[in-house]
């Protein structure tokens, strides 16, 4: 019996310090030492706040913590240089399609590529913008969601934010698709001008057209299931109509201006065949 106590115990201490370290790692120190008796019983059970014996739940505890109006993701007196960096495995694509989309979504469509790297074991990207909030982890989290996407862990060092994310079985459910048997041109619109559509099997040819007419300079990459490059077709001329043949086991295609992607951000029209 006194053995049990003693690893209750233990373990106890163990989720204590670990709980307690991240929380102090995400919050400003003057702020965790004006709360800490709400701190102390908000995670007062700190086993629901662990993943395993050994991880923090991020996630979790941020959203606690930005429930309880303790997550300064907002600047009040100026804008911030901010930084993210993501962190995944393979499937690098994937991820950063996901990533980006995601953020897009939540409104954050001026952020800049400072560093990317990929190795053996994982890719990474740093994200650098100036703005008077950081992302919101919690809603990021969320909107990853639909990806398959878990965020493993979150950390922060002043106005910089580290994400490792990971997935079993990533899925871009949200990329429109073309169809076979559509009667009307597929519209989408994106301030970024650069749009990806699902293709489906056995397609022959695609086109595309600027919403609004006029010359643009096409760019098309093909990508197979596994988000692996197969033909990238770039256009030297401006013209009106983009149409090409889609390669062989193509299902996803990326699109936008090669000169000045804003251009399309007014929209564009895509349909299968080449007339």
């Amino acid at each position: 019996m006194r053995k049990l106590m003693l690893f209750l115990t233990a373990a106890f201490l163990l989720f204590a310090d670990v709980v307690d370290d991240k929380v102090r790692s995400l919050v400003d120190q003057q702020s965790y030492v004006i709360h800490q008796k709400l701190i102390g019983i908000i995670f007062k059970n700190r086993a629901a706040f662990m993943i395993n014996s050994e991880q923090a739940d991020s996630v979790k505890i941020i959203a606690t913590l930005k429930d309880n109006g303790l997550l300064d993701i907002f600047y009040k007196n100026s804008p911030r240089n901010i930084c993210a960096t993501f962190r995944a495995g393979d499937k690098a694509l994937f991820f950063l399609k996901a990533v980006s989309d995601s953020l897009s979504e939540l409104g954050y469509n001026f952020t800049l590529v400072r560093n990317m790297r990929l190795d053996k074991t994982a890719f990474e990207w740093t994200l650098s913008y100036k703005s008077d909030r950081a992302i919101d982890p919690a809603l990021l989290a969320k909107r990853l969601e639909n990806y398959r996407i878990r965020i493993n862990d979150i950390s922060k060092e002043g106005d910089s934010w580290f994400y490792t994310l990971q997935s079993d079985n990533i899925v871009l459910n949200d990329t429109p698709e073309l169809s076979q048997t559509q009667e009307e041109p597929l519209f989408l619109q994106a301030p970024t001008g650069e749009y990806w559509v699902k293709l489906p099997k056995y397609a022959s040819f695609v086109s595309a057209r600027k919403k609004s007419g006029g010359n643009w300079h096409a760019r098309a990459v093909y990508y197979g299931a596994d988000l692996k490059v197969l033909l990238a077709d770039t256009r030297s001329g401006a013209s009106k109509l983009y149409k090409a043949k889609v390669p062989e086991g193509a299902e996803y295609m990326k699109i936008t201006d090669n000169s000045v992607p804003s251009n399309l951000r007014s929209g564009i029209e895509l349909w299968l065949g080449d007339e």
